[in-house]
């Protein structure tokens, strides 16, 4: 089977694919890689000149460093960075739109973000190193949470009495009875719990899954988009095979 890829659903920061032609191996090493091997900006070094607001240095520190910053993939290489600087005068409260970028081309994700809050004469000055990194390092590199699922295939045997209990318990709505006959019409709906096939007395339903077919499911954290995530995986991994095949002709 030929691998493709496909999009079927894209909302905000979700996007989910079809994939066929691929193994389970090839699935499992796209997401790892995704959330380890792909580096994002997010910041690491903060200096704080003022902070006169009621949160500790080290707690408004810990929020700076999980804000999404929107990176510039081709711009920075891993362990590059670029600055960024806070000031503010209360009385306000301090959002993460308040958050001016050195590079026009870098910016904080999602400008709604609440940092703390200044009083009328407090005031707030810090100066922030974004630095790209992979998520193996911290989390908060992490450009995504991924993950991925076989598609359902049901079956339902002779012994089948179209009783419909199976239809009625099924807690996504997929399943129809045609002919006298179980029918899945939504493959893509189906979360293979089981439900339908435990509740039939006459064990009569077969739950299997589509060979070498998946539904990829890709939340960003706004750094970078779905498709950029999955296309520096695979430069990612395309990187260690060759690394690999270059230790493998060392061995004597």
């Amino acid at each position: 089977m030929a691998i493709s890829i496909k999009k079927i659903f894209e909302k905000g920061s979700t996007s989910k694919f079809l994939v066929k032609g691929v193994t389970t191996t090839t699935m499992n090493a796209v997401r790892r890689s995704v959330m380890e091997e792909v580096p994002c900006l997010a910041i690491e070094n903060v200096s704080i000149y003022a902070n006169d607001s009621v949160m500790f240095d080290e707690f408004l520190a810990h929020r700076l460093g999980m804000l999404p910053i929107k990176t510039d993939a081709k711009g920075y290489k891993q362990g590059e960075s670029v600055k960024l600087v806070l000031e503010k005068e209360g009385p306000c409260t301090v959002y993460s739109k308040d958050i001016k970028s050195t590079d026009p081309k870098i910016d904080v994700a999602d400008k709604k973000i609440p940092i703390t809050k200044l009083s009328k004469g407090q005031n707030l000055k810090i100066e922030m190193d974004a630095v790209m990194q992979s998520g193996k390092e911290h989390v908060k590199w992490q450009p995504a949470i991924i993950a991925y699922q076989e598609l359902a295939a049901i079956e339902s045997t002779k012994d089948c009495n179209a009783c419909e209990e199976c239809v009625k318990i099924c807690p996504k709505n997929v399943l129809e009875l045609k002919a006298k006959k179980v029918v899945l019409t939504d493959p893509l709906g189906c979360i293979l719990c089981g439900a339908c096939r435990d509740t039939c007395k006459q064990n009569a339903l077969k739950i299997n899954v589509e060979p070498e077919t998946f539904l990829l499911m890709i939340e960003t954290q706004g750094a970078l988009t779905a498709k950029e995530c999955l296309l520096m995986a695979i430069t990612a991994l395309k990187n260690k095979s060759k690394e690999f095949d270059k230790a493998i002709l060392k061995i004597e």
